[in-house]
């Protein structure tokens, strides 16, 4: 699991855009965010959108090139790829992983 924190106003302006794909296991993390858009994406992607304390807001699976997604109570979002829709406890899964702090953890983390 490779994960990649998109935190600074250039990373979250750049997102994915140029990109052909997400590799595998990689997930965007983009903190503060509340909305994404997917315009002069290539691909579909995974969104999850949580709350502050990581609590699961809203799912979107497969959300196609050239849309706009909001959600209002929304703190951070994570985007990926996944080749079959994950069920709530997978979910659950990607965000304890993403916004665990535990340093003996054994992912990849980037700070972009």
């Amino acid at each position: 699991m490779r994960i990649i924190y998109c935190l600074s106003y250039f990373a979250k302006l750049k997102g994915l855009l140029g990109k052909r794909y997400i590799r595998e296991h990689d997930y965007y993390v983009f903190m503060p965010c509340k909305a994404i858009h997917t315009f002069a994406m290539r691909f579909a992607i995974d969104v999850i959108f949580c709350d502050k304390t990581g609590q699961l807001l809203k799912y979107y699976r497969q959300l196609p090139p050239n849309r706009i997604v909001f959600v209002s109570k929304a703190f951070f979002t994570i985007e990926f790829m996944s080749d079959k829709p994950l069920n709530e406890q997978q979910l659950q899964q990607v965000i304890e992983a993403c916004t665990a702090s535990d340093s003996h953890n054994k992912k990849q983390i980037n700070w972009i």
